[in-house]
């Protein structure tokens, strides 16, 4: 990404994204993953908790890099809708 929609990207992130939480599950599988989480992580001995960490960190990255991947697409779909589809006349 460059600078501008870098910026663009975390400002949504920041400012706008949890708006859009109501127009989906998230909030109940976000619910249902953490009570997973607690339960897991109640059971593990120190040493794979460290690895449940590792792969928690892991998902957090992938997760990321999915919506930056989506921006992305989205930015590119709303360009694609604004620019011109016919040909232009010669000047």
């Amino acid at each position: 990404m460059d600078e501008v929609m870098q910026e663009l990207f975390y400002h949504i992130l920041e400012n706008a994204l949890e708006r859009y939480y109501p127009c989906t599950a998230y909030e109940q599988w976000r619910g249902k993953r953490d009570a997973a989480g607690r339960t897991l992580w109640e059971q593990l001995p120190p040493a794979q908790k460290l690895l449940l960490e590792e792969l928690q960190r892991s998902y957090d990255r992938t997760e990321n890099c999915e919506l930056e991947a989506m921006f992305l697409a989205a930015f590119d779909q709303c360009a694609s809708l604004l620019s011109g589809h016919a040909p232009q006349a010669p000047i």
